[in-house]
């Protein structure tokens, strides 16, 4: 079952289609932005299967993907409040941006593992 052109909707851009674009471009970034091979694999891995999952919008990639991405998202943002709690780093001090991104991959990881409804399936009565 592949993307048609004529099955877009806001709802389905929203819910489908955006928060793989979110996280193809923070892995884009990432991998842009490391030197190591290791991840530049990893993310180039991860990155073909988001693309894929744009086009064949299977249900199985797109909830273990926004699990993993939740559990990620998560633990970020202890993270980011442990530092805040010992004295490290303070929201005025640029942390607000990381939380922001933070709290932005919560929302999308949310919308990707809710992104497809269940079909209503008709039952024919004789």
């Amino acid at each position: 079952m592949s993307m048609k052109l004529e099955s877009l909707n806001s709802n389905k851009i929203l819910r489908q289609i955006l928060p793989s674009v979110f996280f193809i471009v923070l892995f884009a970034l990432g991998a842009f932005g490391s030197k190591l091979l290791s991840v530049n694999l990893i993310a180039g891995f991860i990155l073909l299967l988001l693309i894929g999952n744009i086009y064949l919008q299977n249900k199985v990639i797109s909830r273990i993907f926004g699990v993993i991405f939740l559990l990620c998202s998560s633990y970020m943002t202890l993270a980011l409040f442990d530092d805040i709690a010992d004295g490290e780093a303070t929201l005025r001090g640029g942390y607000w941006v990381g939380l922001l991104l933070v709290m932005a991959s919560f929302t999308m990881s949310i919308l990707l593992i809710l992104g497809y409804e269940k079909k209503k399936q008709l039952i024919e009565t004789e």
